[in-house]
């Protein structure tokens, strides 16, 4: 077990470490490292803030793990990003575990790998957002539920439970997305029996922290005000624009599930000793967690393909038992699977003599398109044909990937030298960094870059009293907050900033 252990985590690593070292923090990620900053300055752990004013968009996992990882390490952005990758790593050893004695060896190894080394995991999960973990941690629980109550296991139904309330605790409502899908299997399969060691752990785990938070500290009617605005609010149909939009999204849901789902017409031999009706009910409820959950966020105003990252994991760990089946299977690889993979081979060596004329295209891209054609060409047995599907994505990783982390510092969403610059023109104008607040939504990873952590105001309504105040410059209404009048325009490459300062009654 340690042996089969280490070596996920060095696929692990291996698939996850072009992403896992681009030297800037992007798009939210600024966000949940600020928060966790933040809480360290603070030392209160109870109630996260974002900007010295609470936040309830999110429970406070993600925060405690990230508080801990840069007490622990610092706050580079490896390190932020470590419980995702770590997150990813274990789901992989926990998805062959359970799948080894259910499916045999092959299974659990093709689960894990398929897992580890997913495309979607070695371009997603190295980021310090909470969606990664949440999805390992989703996966976790409804593999573990799958199999108790398949198997009448109630340590694995209560396990299930524990592992749903840190999920919730990572995300919140959206678990209910993916675990609906699982209620139903199991209500036809045990109809609900032992429900009682899933809902019970799941219930401590939760109110563990809610039930002191809810008694000494917050107003439990606010809060939740704000948490379902977040999760349930979200949930909404606007017939025009999205749907319209819903055959890109059901796109983008199927193709989560590429290149393992090429696998999902592949048949196992029938069990002889009768474990075939349990084995049916652990891949079904996986499947339809994630199918269900895909339905439910049809209705999500939003819909960004990160609210279905726990199919990944789900759908690779429910379609390696075929995918072991297509290995194992007596004979040639299919005719029409060698034909589509002849002519990838084709496009790839194509793609490989002319990608270098291509102004736009990564230099790196030739390279990898260079591994398809040979792969491709060579995968003529179904052993061949799985392997090269489970290693396509650590040859992309390690090619343009690679490539995509050492030149971020140069592309538009770089932050780490535009955070050097705002905060040189904030010390050429004299500014007092403990005398400064931002109005209005701002970007973190650029205060971060800048290494501020002022207080701020998200509805940018807030009556400051500090005596400088630095906001985005806004599309529309007035330029500054009242009392205030601005001293100087910076201009940086993606945004606009406006540094005003505070002003007498009069003047």
């Amino acid at each position: 077990m340690l042996g089969r252990g280490l070596m996920l985590f060095v696929v692990a690593l291996a698939a996850c470490w072009p992403a896992w070292s681009i030297p800037d923090l992007d798009g939210t990620e600024g966000r949940r490292v600020q928060i966790a900053l933040e809480m360290l300055r603070s030392g209160d752990w109870m109630v996260p803030t974002l900007g010295g004013e609470p936040t309830w968009a999110k429970p406070p996992l993600h925060y405690w793990l990230l508080c801990v990882c840069i007490e622990a390490f610092g706050d580079a952005t490896w390190v932020v990003r470590l419980p995702s990758v770590l997150g990813a790593w274990a789901t992989a050893w926990l998805a062959g575990e359970l799948l080894r004695p259910r499916f045999g060896a092959l299974a659990g190894w093709l689960g894990a790998l398929a897992v580890a080394a997913s495309p979607v995991v070695s371009i997603k999960w190295p980021t310090a957002e909470i969606d990664p973990l949440f999805a390992s941690l989703v996966a976790a629980s409804i593999w573990t539920l799958a199999c108790g109550f398949a198997e009448a296991r109630t340590r694995l139904v209560a396990l299930s439970g524990a592992l749903a309330g840190v999920a919730f605790l990572q995300k919140g409502p959206p678990y209910f997305l993916f675990a609906a899908g699982a209620y139903v299997v199991w209500w036809r399969h045990a109809r609900l029996r032992g429900f009682g060691w899933h809902f019970g752990p799941f219930a401590v785990v939760v109110m563990a922290y809610f039930a002191p938070l809810w008694l000494l500290r917050v107003d439990p009617k606010a809060m939740l005000a704000v948490a379902n605005n977040e999760s349930v609010g979200r949930f909404s149909f606007e017939w025009g624009r999205q749907l319209a939009g819903t055959p890109e999204y059901w796109a983008r849901a199927l193709g989560l599930a590429l290149p393992f789902a090429l696998f999902a017409r592949s048949r196992r031999a029938p069990c002889a000793d009768g474990r075939d009706v349990a084995r049916a009910a652990i891949t079904t409820a996986c499947v339809w967690a994630a199918v269900g959950a895909a339905l439910a966020l049809t209705f999500s105003s939003g819909r960004p393909t990160r609210y279905l990252l726990p199919n990944v994991p789900l759908l690779a760990f429910a379609l390696a038992p075929a995918m072991a089946a297509f290995a194992q299977a007596v004979g040639p690889a299919p005719l029409l699977a060698r034909r589509l993979l002849q002519g990838l081979a084709i496009a790839a060596a194509v793609a490989t003599v002319a990608l270098p004329f291509v102004a736009a295209a990564p230099g790196t891209a030739p390279v990898f398109a260079a591994f398809v054609a040979v792969g491709a060409w060579l995968a003529t047995t179904r052993a061949r044909i799985v392997a090269l599907v489970l290693t396509l994505a650590i040859p992309a990783a390690w090619t343009v990937g690679l490539e995509r982390a050492r030149e971020w510092s140069q592309s538009p969403r770089a932050r780490a030298a535009a955070g050097a610059g705002l905060r040189a023109e904030l010390d050429r104008l004299g500014v007092d960094h403990a005398d400064l607040a931002t109005s209005g939504h701002f970007d973190s990873p650029l205060l971060l870059a800048a290494g501020l952590l002022p207080p701020g105001d998200e509805s940018g309504k807030k009556p400051w009293r500090t005596r400088w105040v630095l906001r985005e410059v806004p599309r529309k209404g007035p330029a500054h907050p009242a009392g205030y009048a601005v001293r100087h325009r910076i201009d940086l490459p993606f945004k606009s900033f406006l540094v005003c300062e505070r002003v007498e009654a009069g003047k």
